[in-house]
């Protein structure tokens, strides 16, 4: 319905000011009655207009807000004096591109901190295990002469030190399998023999004891340190092989060599290839006379000496 203007306005306010019977709220307004719901002003508002709503609510109610429900105050931007933000630029420039040597690192699962890997990118290469260095240095240790009656201790010292090569940070037990193998041979005349007869033993080349990795070095018979790795080892007829008593030492053969190769996924293995060396030998010779089985005799040992070798480890 279309309200006349001017005074018309003014008496439609005062007579069609009425929700419908079937509004969802309970009361209904007329000037003077009571505070208005806002679905009465909204009903108001479409049949008399908003100029004659805010007349009748003054009139009601009169000096306060001339609204029927109050409604949050718009709050306006501050400017950028009042705000104190300096202006930026917009959009800003594109963010500098952080150089290779800039990246941040991270820890890898070693401990050791590495390249941030991105996308495809690889981590950073393992090093290179470079040719070591393998020093052999070895001495007779006993005494000159030999004696049926009494307790001797007849034998070898010697030491074999594998050395990275100089740069290399990777530790050598981390980077080589290194082992030893011996194989020996003897003549030993016992208090039982028939007629000082000497009794023949020989042992096939096997792995030597303790000196292969895992490089134990509880009972100090390694050594295993950063840049090398040494075995130190006492061949020979001492301690609880010592000839005692009743026994005589005709003849003694030892002899060692060393295997080295690239550590394959962290584990020991034996399987080629490998680098070999040359056989080291010790020997002893001492005549035992029948005829006069209480006279001493001289011992003739021959140590294998020191040596070096250049390792060349295959592919």
């Amino acid at each position: 319905m279309r309200v006349r203007e001017g005074r018309d306005k003014d008496e439609a306010a005062e007579h069609i000011v009425r929700p419908p019977e079937d509004s969802a709220h309970e009361h209904r307004f007329e000037p003077g009655s009571g505070p208005m719901t806002p679905a009465q002003a909204v009903a108001l508002q479409r049949t008399a207009g908003n100029a004659a709503v805010s007349r009748m609510l003054g009139e009601a109610a009169g000096a306060g807000p001339k609204t029927p429900w109050a409604a949050p105050a718009t709050r306006t931007k501050r400017t950028q004096e009042e705000s104190g933000v300096e202006r930026g630029e917009s959009p800003p420039q594109q963010q500098r591109r952080v150089e290779k040597d800039e990246q941040p690192t991270r820890s890898t699962r070693s401990g050791r901190a590495g390249t941030s890997v991105k996308g495809k990118e690889k981590a950073e290469e393992p090093e290179e295990i470079g040719n070591p260095t393998l020093r052999f240095t070895s001495g007779y240790q006993g005494p000159a002469t030999q004696s049926l009656a009494r307790r001797q201790e007849i034998g070898f010292e010697q030491t074999a030190t594998l050395l990275r090569p100089d740069g290399m940070t990777t530790r050598a037990a981390d980077a080589y399998d290194f082992w030893q193998e011996v194989t020996d041979e003897n003549h030993q005349i016992a208090p039982n023999a028939v007629n000082y007869r000497p009794k023949r033993s020989k042992r096939q080349w096997a792995v030597d004891g303790p000196f292969r990795p895992a490089y134990n070095t509880d009972d100090g018979t390694i050594v295993n340190e950063p840049d090398h790795i040494s075995f130190i080892d006492n061949p020979g007829f001492s301690g609880g092989m010592a000839m005692t008593d009743g026994y005589w030492l005709s003849s003694y053969e030892v002899k060692f060599r060393w295997k080295v190769r690239r550590k394959l996924g962290g584990r020991f293995t034996k399987n080629e290839p490998y680098w070999t060396s040359p056989e080291m030998v010790h020997r002893v010779v001492s005549e035992f006379d029948s005829e006069n089985p209480q006279a001493s005799a001289p011992i003739t040992a021959t140590a294998a000496g020191d040596h070096e070798w250049n390792v060349v480890l295959p592919d």
